[in-house]
């Protein structure tokens, strides 16, 4: 009897649908071209074989992985994960499953989740991927004499994300120094620190890590009193770089250790470069005719050609529409509810605009909405010098290696995404993920300090070269 009940309970828990799906509990940490596990499991054990599981990236229709029917939907991948996922299934009767992310690059850092579907219930997990990259063994220098005293100078280059550069006693604790740590043109870090010590300091170290919590990469270095004082001075540097060079030797296995992980690093930015280029040939094949509707520009902004708009400080005598802007915006006559949509703006050099998209419905007569996906708006634009804004659930400032004077606007409807390319050097600027509704309308927004630097935005024909 005791069996029966037993049985019967096992098959009825499990129609009841209440159950919840569990994801990592912390960030998962790897290192650039290693790759990355996720594991995401139900509670209670449920066989999820017939169900629906997804992973995603940010937002659930950025599918990085789709099992459903009983086998993997590889057709609703984004670009940039095929070929790079594979689902572990032989726990998937008990409810487990692992998504192997493989050769994690830069750009996969960031919010990613598994969503399960049965017919009467269905539950996400959410967590981050923390990628990271290991620059080169610290080099230290040294500089000469200051005050009293000789100047070291330790670098580093090649981290990803910010490490923490320290100065070391022969005791293990923390000495006072001056240093810095500056991004370079790939979003790599570079550390320099620099610290005066005494002849009779000892063994000082440099090391740089990126937490407490993580390994530390360290340099050391002997100095030694009685080098200094038994010899002149120009002799002591040169015994000293001997003695360097010696202790240069021993460490030449870990220098080609971490050496050959900067070269993933640098492969990894060639493929990223190789992989935007073929983004954008191929979203120029979607290439469509963009004019922009003069009934919809705010009166400070003079239309030419139906694609050309140039701010002036003084508007035009316009009559009343309920199309109109009361920001300093244009949109499209042409509008987009389906299908996959590119165009390119010339944008020069001028200061504060925008280019993107937005809903047809958006309140039209407001100026103070921020321009963010929650307002209908999709959009990627500069705020001032060197300083270029995209909007997601908030405010992100980008630092982009080469100023765009063309933009490219790639819209894929069904795919939910919205991508931005800067077509000087063909690299992909950034992509919104969105699952948009109603009609979409190209939009312009213009504005400038001093209308005499001012140039016209234009919409350009795109060239397939």
């Amino acid at each position: 009897h005791t069996d029966r009940v037993f049985s019967q309970l096992t098959l009825v828990l499990p129609s009841t649908g209440q159950w919840q799906v569990m994801g990592p509990d912390k960030p998962v940490q790897v290192m650039v071209g290693e790759d990355a596990v996720f594991s995401c499991f139900l509670s209670p054990k449920t066989s999820a074989e017939a169900m629906e599981v997804r992973f995603f990236r940010h937002q659930f229709h950025a599918v990085v992985h789709l099992y459903k029917q009983g086998k993997d939907q590889y057709h609703m991948q984004m670009p940039a994960y095929r070929g790079r996922t594979e689902l572990l299934k032989d726990s998937i009767a008990e409810g487990r499953v692992s998504l192997r992310l493989k050769k994690v690059t830069l750009s996969d850092t960031g919010l990613y989740g598994c969503w399960f579907r049965s017919q009467n219930n269905d539950q996400e997990a959410i967590w981050e991927l923390q990628v990271s990259a290991l620059g080169s063994v610290p080099l230290v220098s040294i500089m000469g004499y200051v005050d009293g005293g000789i100047q070291l100078l330790c670098t580093s280059s090649g981290w990803f994300h910010q490490p923490t550069v320290k100065w070391k006693d022969p005791q293990g604790h923390d000495l006072p120094s001056d240093s810095k740590v500056n991004a370079d043109r790939r979003g790599l870090f570079d550390a320099e620190t620099s610290l005066i010590v005494q002849e009779n300091a000892g063994s000082i170290s440099c090391s740089i890590q990126y937490s407490d919590q993580t390994p530390e990469v360290e340099s050391r270095i002997w100095i030694r009193e009685a080098i200094f004082q038994s010899i002149p001075w120009r002799m002591r540097f040169i015994l000293l770089g001997a003695f360097l060079s010696v202790l240069c030797v021993g460490s030449i296995g870990l220098t080609i250790y971490f050496y050959e992980l900067k070269g993933k690093v640098q492969a990894e930015l060639d493929w990223r470069r190789k992989n935007a280029v073929e983004e954008l040939r191929e979203a120029r094949k979607h290439a469509v005719e963009v004019t922009l509707d003069p009934e919809t520009a705010h009166p400070q902004l003079h239309i030419s050609d139906l694609k050309a708009v140039r701010y002036r400080n003084i508007g035009q005598d316009v009559t009343y529409s309920d199309k109109r802007f009361a920001r300093k915006c244009v949109v499209a006559s042409q509008g987009f509810q389906a299908g996959k949509h590119y165009w390119e703006v010339e944008v020069g050099h001028n200061e504060l605009w925008c280019v993107g998209v937005c809903q047809d419905n958006v309140d039209r007569k407001v100026t103070y909405a921020t321009l963010s996906p929650n307002n209908g708006y999709w959009v990627f634009g500069l705020k001032r010098e060197e300083q270029y804004l995209i909007f997601k659930t908030c405010r992100i400032t980008l630092s982009l290696s080469t100023p765009p004077t063309r933009v490219g606007v790639f819209l894929d409807y069904e795919g939910g995404t919205i991508s931005f390319f800067n077509v000087n050097d063909q690299s992909h600027i950034d992509t919104l993920t969105y699952q948009f509704k109603g009609l979409l309308r190209p939009y312009i927004q213009h504005y400038v300090s001093d209308e005499r630097n001012v140039t016209p935005i234009v919409i350009c024909p795109v060239s397939q070269g």
